[in-house]
């Protein structure tokens, strides 16, 4: 490897990750949330770091539970949570042994249609103000009455999804709250609600099942950064510097000429850039961390290289390592000088990025 542009993924942080989440909400089963690759991080190796001790994996489509099962990952249930996107699915359900969202009249209508040699187990999704997936008023009953009625039916939980849960402040979490028990059946069903945001920060919407997600990974689910002394980031990004240059007073770094020297400046040339999946809107002032010190971007991102400003890294040199996120730069940090969110960051992470696994 010529090109040592790395993420270094600790499976063992995010195994205690997922066993916080259920430390607090113990009585609750918690669904592992592996879909996008393990949101970068690699679900097949994911899955088997957690397999001993996951409830259920969450993922978005069958594609991304076929691959968890061909690649072994066998006793754990696992959750379409999206359900089927055709009919040419439903008999995949029972070969592969998957749990399947039911989320509209058309992927209710192909369960009922079908006859599964054995009985399937379905959670059913209820829009509590999300406004993308699920049923509303009578057409959440009436699935879910349907849904008992059927032999090929064994188990129904139900669901639903926070919109502004990561915002604790905001009083649309408690309405979505309030709105999902009312439409509960007056059957005690098994049920889901909390995201990661929900997890940490509203106990009340716990109920049977928790879907950990974000902070599986070490990011915390709020915009305030809070409750990221309680996770283990998960993931470092990081490359080398590549070329050392001397800068003038005005002189100009990079396209655009965006940044300019206010003084005499050693800048580095670090190899990594928006094509493995470093943000292009990085602002210049985005930490980085080289030689024991933070120092920060200093110019417009490249598509394979970024500037750094060295003036207070003591003694750099070619080949020495930049930390761009991870044990010393949160990545939440990151993501706010880039006007964009941790979870993009960590699912743009491209195939030219070297990952390597640690416990």
């Amino acid at each position: 490897m010529a090109r040592k542009c790395t993420a270094t993924i600790n499976l063992g942080a995010i195994k205690k990750n997922y066993l916080y989440a259920k430390s607090l909400s113990p009585n609750a089963k918690a669904i592992a949330i592996i879909k996008a690759n393990a949101y970068g991080h690699g679900a097949i190796e994911v899955a088997n770091q957690l397999e001993d001790c996951a409830d259920c994996f969450g993922v978005a489509c069958i594609e991304e539970a076929i691959e968890l099962r061909n690649s072994g990952i066998n006793k754990t249930p696992i959750l379409l949570m999206e359900g089927i996107f055709e009919l040419s699915e439903i008999s995949l359900i029972e070969k592969y042994n998957l749990i399947v969202t039911v989320c509209n009249s058309q992927q209710l209508q192909w369960l009922l249609d079908n006859e599964f040699s054995s009985p399937v187990d379905v959670f059913v999704k209820y829009d509590s103000g999300m406004g993308r997936l699920g049923f509303h008023g009578n057409e959440f009953t009436n699935a879910i009455n349907s849904l008992e009625e059927s032999t090929s039916i064994d188990n129904i939980t139900l669901m639903s999804h926070f919109s502004s849960a990561d915002i604790l402040e905001d009083a649309t979490t408690n309405t979505q709250i309030n709105d999902f028990n009312k439409a509960l059946p007056l059957k005690n069903y098994p049920a889901s609600l909390a995201n990661s945001a929900g997890i940490m920060g509203w106990h009340e919407s716990h109920n049977d099942f928790i879907r950990p997600g974000i902070m599986l990974y070490g990011s915390s689910p709020f915009p305030d950064k809070s409750h990221l002394d309680k996770l283990i980031p998960a993931m470092s990004l990081s490359s080398a510097l590549i070329s050392i240059k001397t800068f003038k007073a005005g002189q100009s770094v990079g396209y655009g000429s965006r940044y300019i020297c206010n003084k005499n400046t050693a800048i580095g040339v670090v190899a990594i850039g928006y094509a493995d999946g470093y943000p292009r809107s990085a602002k210049d002032g985005t930490p980085v961390f080289i030689n024991g010190v933070k120092s920060e971007i200093a110019g417009k991102v490249s598509m394979d290289m970024i500037t750094i400003d060295l003036s207070n890294v003591p003694s750099p040199k070619i080949g020495d390592r930049v930390e761009l996120f991870g044990e010393n730069i949160a990545i939440d940090d990151v993501a706010a000088n880039c006007n964009t969110i941790s979870y993009e960051i960590f699912t743009k992470i491209t195939s030219r990025v070297y990952k390597t696994y640690v416990q």
